[in-house]
């Protein structure tokens, strides 16, 4: 990494570019400037001096000997001090149009001729360079001055998110991040307390996957001891048939998938924003999905109510909605209807049971459910019977 990829680095130098972007146009500006106001003044000057020289000329007009012009001491030093050069008095039958570095201005006698004097700009040029010259280095100077203190002021301003980048290299469970400097910027202050939501977030999630963890382990080791203790019971007991042994083994299987498929539907965590969504849209593109399996199964969808919109994360909304809309498509009898009415905050999925093994049945399913529930901000609530099975998800952060 260079020394020029810090932070600090780069805001001095775009500072100092910015400085010199404006130095350049201020120069440029000041040279037209300058160069315009010198001309006009010269101008001025060669005018007034034309007007006293004319009263020599009227009488012989254009031949009039201008030679003694040039020796009119007070004139002629008045010319040069204001700039001009190589100045010349001449006669001429129409306009003369001065060449790039000459100044030129003119009289009309009363027979028509124009009197004319020219001077080059040399001197014009001459100064503007030294303009430009002293420009550049007092220029040079003040960056040296102003990169200086604006790396030092700026070390200091960012001195506080070197500290708490030093805070994440260091990390350690149950800290938070804290600034040693009352005098930091708002927006290090709100990284500060970004970065502590943040830290209290995954705290949360680790204490919920702990948890879950912990039901998990005890969830799935009673279905295992179970088929362990059929396997060793119908190893040792010549009565025990085999129908009845695989009839029995294959519920503690059922049982064994149910618990795993819960983990493996809810294993989404996504850390995605908050979006302001209708719910009716979503449910009906993740309903195209699964049109094979509708068709396979021979399931019918009646959505009933009104839309509303939801401000939740809408990737974990989806996979979400699409494992208990799935969950209802495995587990819903053949040629039944899976109704599904939204409104009033609420969303209701209702499907008609062809078996008692359901995805939210098990302590796991719920278990993950409870914690999806806190992500999305919504309760739940779970109602079946002897022929249906119902999930209804009340939310909080909703607009009608």
């Amino acid at each position: 990494m260079t020394k020029f990829s810090s932070l600090k680095s780069r805001i001095t130098i775009f500072f100092l570019l910015l400085i010199s972007v404006y130095f350049v146009i201020n120069i440029i500006l000041s040279i037209i400037y300058i160069n315009n106001e010198k001309r006009e003044d010269l101008e001025i000057l060669m005018t007034h001096a034309l007007s006293e020289s004319l009263d020599y000329v009227k009488k012989d007009q254009e031949k009039t000997n201008l030679t003694f012009l040039y020796s009119i001491p007070h004139m002629t030093s008045v010319l040069r001090k204001s700039g001009a050069r190589e100045i010349e008095f001449f006669f001429s039958k129409s306009v003369y149009k001065p060449k790039s570095n000459e100044i030129a201005v003119f009289k009309v006698l009363n027979n028509g001729i124009y009197f004319n004097l020219k001077s080059t700009d040399v001197e014009i040029k001459k100064h503007i360079y030294e303009t430009i010259f002293n420009s550049i280095f007092w220029h040079l100077i003040f960056l040296i001055v102003v990169g200086i203190l604006g790396v030092y002021f700026i070390h200091k301003m960012l001195l506080p998110l070197s500290h708490i980048a030093e805070q994440c290299k260091n990390y350690k469970d149950d800290n938070e991040f804290y600034l040693n400097d009352k005098y930091a910027a708002s927006e290090i202050y709100q990284l500060e307390s970004a970065l502590n939501m943040l830290v209290r977030r995954f705290r949360n999630l680790r204490k919920k996957d702990k948890e879950i963890f912990t039901q998990a382990t005890h969830e799935l080791k009673t279905p295992l001891s179970i088929i362990k203790a059929r396997l060793d019971n119908y190893k040792d007991n010549k009565d025990y048939s085999k129908s009845s042994f695989i009839k029995a083994i294959d519920e503690d299987i059922q049982r064994l998938y149910l618990e795993i498929q819960s983990m493996l539907y809810f294993n989404i965590f996504d850390f995605d924003d908050k979006e302001n969504f209708s719910v009716l849209n979503e449910v009906k593109e993740c309903i195209k999905k699964v049109e094979i399996l509708l068709k396979d199964r021979s399931l019918n969808i009646e959505i009933k109510g009104n839309d509303f919109r939801l401000i939740a994360r809408k990737k974990l909304f989806i996979k979400m909605f699409m494992s208990i809309f799935e969950n209802a498509v495995t587990y819903a009898k053949k040629d039944s209807t899976i109704n599904i009415f939204i409104g009033e905050n609420k969303l209701h999925i209702k499907n008609v049971k062809s078996t008692e093994i359901n995805l939210f049945s098990s302590k796991l399913g719920i278990k993950i459910l409870d914690k999806l529930s806190c992500e999305l901000n919504f309760t739940f609530n779970i109602i079946k019977d002897n022929n249906t099975y119902e999930v209804i998800l009340n939310f909080m952060e909703y607009i009608e």
